[in-house]
């Protein structure tokens, strides 16, 4: 289910971790199409509606989406982080990216033709799917590279804990009306609920406030792997020269 592309020129016997062949996610695209046609299965069914219009399609199109976000906060990690250690964790996660955003993209505009959506209202939607995808991207790039445990177990902690922190305070009612409330937007399960339901016909200052939220903490997230990433590159080069000269010196003792 997957394909390989080698970068590598060099002999077989040069080839270092670095070196190793980047995996075309062909497993994750064949995943992503079922999981959107279940989805679709499951909250618009196979017939149309008697009286089919827009009030009566938009509550499977939001039972749709949230499929969609709980495939990508919680089916995606789950599949990456149950794979074998990535030789290259961020040119990976990325191309993971490249695809699941591509079929979000495909999903989500084509939607405005069977809800009451306004342009605003969709962009804003698709602002946040974005938004929450590459953060949780950042996350999985940052611990799909090891093969330790720990590791792993956080990462998926982390968002399962992004995921469902929101919708929990909610449904305990620790937080008043937060389900049809813009600081929904902190939970990638109800964003897209909040955004539809939110008053006025586009969204609001403070719900693009909330999403720019969002959107600055998978940017920090991304630099943070960006920089562990060279440091740890950087290491692995001074371990590589270091076990170079020790084998140069032993070469020449035995000589």
């Amino acid at each position: 289910m997957e394909a390989h592309i080698n970068h590598s020129g060099g002999r077989g016997g040069d080839r270092g971790r670095g070196d190793d062949p980047i995996v075309l996610p062909r497993g994750l695209i064949l995943l992503g199409f079922a999981w959107l046609m279940v989805s679709w299965a499951m909250a618009m069914g196979f017939q149309p509606p008697l009286h089919p219009s827009a009030a009566s399609y938009e509550p499977g199109v939001k039972m749709m989406l949230l499929s969609l976000m709980i495939g990508i906060t919680i089916a995606w990690p789950l599949y990456r982080l149950s794979q074998p250690p990535a030789s290259r964790p961020i040119l990976q996660t990325v191309l993971d990216l490249l695809v699941l955003l591509a079929m979000s993209q495909v999903v989500i505009w084509p939607l405005r033709l069977v809800t009451t959506w306004s342009r605003l209202t969709t962009a804003a939607m698709d602002v946040g799917l974005i938004a929450w995808t590459v953060l949780i991207g950042a996350i999985i790039a940052s611990s799909i590279g090891s093969a330790r445990r720990g590791p792993r177990t956080l990462a998926m902690a982390a968002c399962l804990g992004l995921a469902l922190i929101v919708p929990a305070l909610a449904w305990l009612g620790a937080a008043r009306g937060v389900v049809n409330d813009e600081r929904s937007i902190l939970s990638p399960l109800l964003f897209m609920h909040a955004l539809a339901e939110a008053r006025g016909f586009n969204p609001s200052a403070s719900a693009w406030l909330h999403l720019a939220v969002v959107g600055a903490a998978a940017m920090l997230a991304w630099v943070a792997v960006g920089f562990a990433g060279l440091k740890g590159g950087r290491g692995g080069a001074g371990e590589g020269a270091a076990g170079g000269s020790t084998g140069g010196e032993g070469g020449g003792a035995l000589s």
